[in-house]
C-alpha cells in the first residue's frame, strides 16, 4: 500500500531547468553553450550537495567566461523563467489529502532560498521539503530516498518517487521505490491509477 508520494519539484511542480537557463544567458552574453553548459552542470551539482555555494559557483563561471558576476543574471533568470506547472500543482494537492507528501530536489541553498522567499511553493502543500544542498547528497545517489523515506518512517515499497530525470526515476527504483517518469499531469495521474494511487 502506497503510504508517501514524493514529488520532484524542477521540471515537475515547476517548469523550470538549468537547460531553460542556459539557452536564456548563452545568446545573450555571446557565449559557446556547450561550454557554458559542461561548465555550468558540473559546478551546479557540487552546489546541490552543499559542497560549494552559489556565490563561489558564480565567481568560478564568470572568471572562467571573463564576464561580471551580475551578468550572468542567476537569480533574476530563475524568478523570470520559473512557471508553476497548474495542472501538476492540483494534482499534487489533490493526493495530499490522502497521502503524506514531500518534495525532493536538487538545489542550492540560492535556489532554495529563492523559492522559498518569492513564495514559489506557497500553493503546494506539502509536509516536508528535502533538499540537496542541505541534505548533503543529491539525486540519483541512493543515499538521497533513503534519506526520506527514513526521515517519514515509511519502507520503501510504500513509497512513489516522481521525476522528469530518468536517471533520477532509476536512482529511486534502485533504492526500492516506486519510480514514476514524469513526462505530463495526464500521464502521471494513469501511472499513479496503475500503482493503486487514488488521482
Amino acid at each position: 500500500m502506497i503510504r508517501l508520494i514524493i514529488f520532484d519539484i524542477g521540471g515537475v511542480l515547476e517548469d523550470f531547468n538549468e537547460d531553460m537557463y542556459i539557452n536564456y544567458i548563452c545568446p545573450k552574453l555571446q557565449l559557446n553553450k556547450k561550454r557554458f553548459s559542461a561548465s555550468l552542470k558540473s559546478k551546479l551539482m557540487l552546489a546541490e550537495e552543499g559542497k560549494l555555494g552559489t556565490w563561489e559557483m558564480l565567481s568560478e563561471i564568470a572568471s572562467e567566461f571573463s564576464v561580471k558576476i551580475n551578468d550572468l543574471e542567476w537569480q533574476y533568470a530563475i524568478l523570470k523563467l520559473a512557471k508553476m506547472n497548474k495542472d501538476t500543482v492540483k494534482l499534487a494537492n489533490r493526493l495530499s489529502k490522502k497521502y503524506d507528501l514531500v518534495l525532493l530536489t536538487n538545489v542550492s541553498r540560492s535556489r532554495y532560498i529563492s523559492n522559498i522567499n518569492n513564495g514559489m511553493l506557497k500553493g503546494i502543500r506539502y509536509k516536508r521539503i528535502f533538499a540537496s544542498c542541505f541534505m548533503g547528497v543529491a539525486k540519483p545517489k541512493r543515499e538521497a530516498y533513503l534519506q526520506v523515506i527514513r526521515s517519514m518512517n515509511v519502507k520503501p515499497e510504500e513509497a512513489v518517487f516522481i521525476d522528469d530525470r530518468m536517471e533520477n526515476v532509476k536512482g529511486g527504483r534502485v533504492a526500492g521505490l516506486h519510480g514514476i517518469h514524469y513526462t505530463t499531469c495526464a500521464d502521471l495521474s494513469k501511472s499513479l491509477n496503475k500503482l493503486g494511487v487514488d488521482a
